[in-house]
């Protein structure tokens, strides 16, 4: 009888430890000024599109949906977009009111990351509610990359880059990741406020870069990407103890499958700047398999469509759109185009 109330507690000292020790909580960064892709249109620049009936979105997300950001170069460019995981056709999917350049969502709350291309380019987060209301906005200082929510709905995750370098095929780019109380909307931490380990010893560098985190089901057990000098590492976080231990290398955009058993996520394979291919990691022997369905170069945050299959973004070649597509991870069949005209996909059941 006593069990929800005791979970409750536990997170709330979880959320207290954290809160004592962090430095990001309620903050408002600086805007940068950053160059404009000629490719890219201005999403949140423009006009929000414009949304349908509040009972057709909340149609498409009463069953098992995906929440995605569309790419077709239309009026709902950039929309915060949901559709049926069955969508066949555009009566399948819906925009709602926000422009996003990455999104999320777990339970009963979601981040959209926006981008405003003026003269001066701005960046914010915008939590957002079951109806797709903004309920919290704060400021960012740099340039939107990933986001993610724990499965319970407790936690979520920023990475933003900021900086001059914006993108992973730089080698000076610098990264950070915030921490978010999606209860409150408050920052909780910045991942380089954690202490980590390897092999049993401190490690430290003044380089130190984070991004890519995927929640366990207790959202207290992270993963994520961490670089310095020219390696990369998956390590694994514990939020109240505000550690971090280096399990494996060569690994970025970690995203861990359902049952918690797999990590998917991109491996540098060469020497190209964009020389990264998808494979899987098993957590309990770390052996690695590359996913042999796919032998594009892939450079996104893999999204479990169930513990067998990845949804990822391809970009189509000199445009501004992108698709998402569906893997097998064991090389049943090939991959194709899961939903047209769209990325950043996040599956709700």
């Amino acid at each position: 009888m006593n069990q929800p109330s005791d979970r409750h507690s536990s997170w709330q000292r979880r959320v207290s430890l954290v809160r004592r020790g962090a430095i990001g909580a309620g903050i408002v960064v600086t805007a940068l000024l950053v160059a404009t892709s000629v490719e890219r249109p201005n999403s949140a620049a423009a006009s929000a599109p414009a949304p349908v009936s509040p009972a057709r979105l909340a149609g498409i997300a009463a069953g098992p949906h995906v929440v995605f950001r569309h790419t077709g170069v239309d009026a709902s460019y950039s929309a915060l977009s949901v559709a049926s995981l069955e969508a066949s056709t555009a009566r399948d999917r819906a925009a709602a009111g926000l422009s996003c350049e990455r999104v999320s969502f777990s339970h009963e709350r979601g981040i959209c990351l926006q981008a405003d291309r003026g003269v001066f380019t701005t960046y914010k987060a915008v939590v957002f509610d079951r109806a797709f209301n903004a309920i919290r906005t704060f400021a960012l200082d740099g340039s939107p990359s990933r986001t993610r929510i724990s499965p319970d709905g407790r936690v979520g995750t920023i990475t933003v880059f900021v900086g001059k370098d914006l993108g992973y095929t730089s080698s000076t780019f610098s990264t950070r990741t915030l921490l978010v109380d999606m209860a409150s909307g408050d920052v909780l931490t910045d991942l380089e406020q954690f202490t980590t380990w390897r092999d049993g010893a401190r490690f430290i560098a003044p380089d130190f870069n984070f991004w890519g985190v995927t929640f366990a089901r207790d959202s207290n057990l992270f993963y994520a990407t961490l670089r310095t000098q020219t390696s990369t590492y998956l390590v694994r976080g514990d939020l109240a103890l505000r550690t971090l231990t280096v399990l494996h290398e060569n690994v970025e955009c970690p995203s861990l499958s359902p049952d918690n058993r797999r990590i998917a996520y991109k491996k540098r394979v060469g020497p190209q700047p964009e020389a990264w291919r998808l494979y899987t990691l098993d957590l309990a022997s770390m052996t690695e398999r590359p996913i042999a369905a796919e032998t594009r170069f892939i450079d996104d945050q893999a999204e479990w469509l169930d513990d067998a299959h990845v949804l990822y973004a391809v970009p189509r070649q000199g445009t501004a759109t992108s698709d998402a597509w569906v893997a097998p991870i064991d090389g049943d069949g090939p991959a194709r185009v899961f939903l047209a005209e769209a990325e950043s996909p996040i599956v709700v059941r």
